[in-house]
C-alpha cells in the first residue's frame, strides 16, 4: 500500500466522473433519485442477483451491458424496487433508461438502470422522468457523491462511499465506489446497490475478469439475514482518463487488483456494519476444514443462524450455538478436533469447555463493537471467513413495517 492514498468522499474523486442525488418525490423528503455520469463512454462490467425472481433493472441493464460492454450514465432510484411487475416492468425500465438518454445525450444502450425498494410496486415514472431531468441541468457542473449515495438509501443508517489512488510512474489512478444495503443481505449479492468508477485504461474484458474477482471476496461474503434480494447489483466503469492503461499481467494491473480488492472490501464490511439494527459486527472464520468449500459452508451457516446472531446481540458467550450450528451445516467434522475463540479468548478445545476460563472472562469478549470468531475444525486445509452482524430487536421492528 505504498504506493496508495486513502481519500475522502468516493465517486467525486475520479477523473471524468460527476454524480449526484435528488428527491423526486417517490420519498417525502429524502433523496431518491441518483445519477453517475461519465464524460465518455466506459468500459463497464456488472454483477448481478442470482435470485431467479429478478427485478426489471437487472435484466434491462444486463442487456445494455452485454451489447458493448461499455455504460456511461447509471440511474437508480429508491423507495420503488420495480421487481414483480411483469411486461410494463420491463418497459418501465426501458422507459426510464431512454428518457435519460435523450435528457444526457447518450446512447441508450450505455444507461444502466437500477431500483431498490419495496417489491411489487410500478415505478412513478412521471416523478422520475422529471428528477432525471433536473438531473440532467445539474451534472456535470455540480457533483457530490455523497448525494448520489443518500438517494439509492433505504434502511440504510448511513452513507457507503469509499475512494483511493494510487501512483504509476508520473500519473495517478483513482477509484472511488458508493454502496447501499443494510437487510436482505446475502451472498450472490444482497439487498444492494454498489457503484464503482475509476479513471483507469483497462480493457473491458479483463475489467470483466478482475472485478468478479473483487466481489468473490468482497460483497459475496456478506450475510446479514440469508436473504437474497431481487434488485442486486454491482458495476464498475472505467473512462480511462488517468491515460494509465493496465493490461493483465501488467505491474500497474497488480496494483489496480490490489487496490480494487480494498475498495470492495471496504464497501463490503459497511455493508455488514448497517446490517438493520446491528449492533455488532462480526468475522467469522472457519479454518482446518476438509475443503475450501466446506469451510464456506460452515462459516455461512454460523453466520446466519438466528441463534448465534440473537446471542450475539445479547453478548452471551453460548459457543454452543455455533457448534451447533457446524454440526448440522453438512461439513465433515471430527467434534473432538474442534477449537474455537471469540476475539482471541478460548472458549472451546478439543469439542470441548476450554479449561482455566470463566464466565466472566467470555462475556468480557463479547462486549465489543467489533467481533472475530475463529472456528479451527482441525481436519485439513480449508479456510474460509464470511462478515455478517447480530440480529436485535430493531431488525424485528423495522422489517415488519418495510412496505
Amino acid at each position: 500500500m505504498e504506493n496508495w492514498k486513502i481519500l475522502e468522499g468516493g465517486l467525486d474523486n475520479v477523473s471524468g466522473f460527476s454524480s449526484y442525488g435528488i428527491n423526486c418525490g417517490i420519498k417525502k423528503e429524502k433523496n431518491d433519485l441518483a445519477a453517475v455520469l461519465s464524460d465518455t463512454p466506459a468500459a463497464a462490467a456488472g454483477v448481478f442477483t442470482c435470485n431467479r425472481v429478478s427485478a426489471a433493472p437487472v435484466l434491462v441493464t444486463r442487456e445494455h451491458l452485454l451489447k458493448e460492454r461499455k455504460l456511461q450514465l447509471v440511474i437508480a432510484n429508491s423507495g420503488v424496487a420495480n421487481a414483480c411487475t411483469g411486461e410494463r416492468g420491463i418497459e418501465d425500465a426501458k422507459k426510464m433508461a431512454d428518457f435519460a438518454a435523450s435528457c444526457f445525450k447518450v446512447d441508450p444502450h450505455l444507461v444502466a438502470v437500477a431500483s431498490t425498494g419495496v417489491i411489487g410496486e410500478f415505478l412513478p415514472l412521471s416523478k422520475i422522468e422529471k428528477g432525471i431531468a433536473e438531473l440532467s441541468r445539474i451534472l456535470p457542473t455540480k457533483k457530490s457523491s455523497r448525494e448520489a449515495t443518500k438517494a439509492i438509501m433505504t434502511t440504510d443508517t448511513f452513507p457507503k462511499e469509499r475512494a483511493l489512488s494510487f501512483s504509476w510512474e508520473d500519473k495517478t489512478v483513482h477509484l472511488g465506489g458508493i454502496a447501499k444495503g443494510s437487510g436482505m443481505i446475502k451472498p450472490n449479492l444482497a439487498t444492494m446497490l454498489s457503484f464503482i468508477a475509476t479513471d483507469l485504461d483497462i480493457d473491458a474484458l479483463a475489467l470483466d475478469r478482475v472485478f468478479r474477482e473483487a466481489v468473490d471476496q468482497s460483497f459475496n461474503r456478506v450475510t446479514v439475514d440469508g436473504d437474497t434480494s431481487t434488485n442486486d447489483m454491482v458495476l464498475i466503469l472505467a473512462n480511462g482518463k488517468s491515460g494509465v492503461e493496465a493490461k493483465e499481467g501488467s505491474p500497474v494491473f497488480s496494483l489496480f487488483r490490489e487496490a480494487l480488492f480494498w475498495l470492495t472490501k471496504e464497501l463490503a464490511q459497511d455493508l455488514a456494519r448497517d446490517g438493520e439494527g446491528a449492533t455488532k459486527f462480526v468475522e467469522i472464520i472457519v479454518r482446518g476444514a476438509k475443503t475450501e468449500e466446506e469451510a464456506k459452508r460452515g462459516a455461512f451457516t454460523v453466520a446466519e443462524s438466528p441463534l448465534v446472531k440473537t446471542a450475539l446481540f445479547g453478548e452471551d458467550p453460548n459457543w454452543g450455538r455455533i457448534m451447533a450450528a457446524l454440526g448440522r451445516s453438512g461439513i465433515e467434522i471430527d467434534p473432538h478436533k474442534v477449537n474455537l475463540e471469540i476475539n482471541g479468548v478460548t472458549l472451546v478445545e478439543g469439542g470441548m469447555k476450554a479449561k482455566g476460563v470463566g464466565r466472566e472472562q467470555s462475556q468480557e469478549a463479547m462486549k465489543t463493537r467489533e467481533l472475530r470468531i475463529i472456528v479451527d475444525l482441525g481436519i485439513g486445509e480449508g479456510e474460509f471467513g464470511v462478515w455478517t452482524c447480530d440480529l436485535s430487536f430493531d431488525y424485528v421492528r423495522i422489517n415488519s413495517h418495510y412496505s
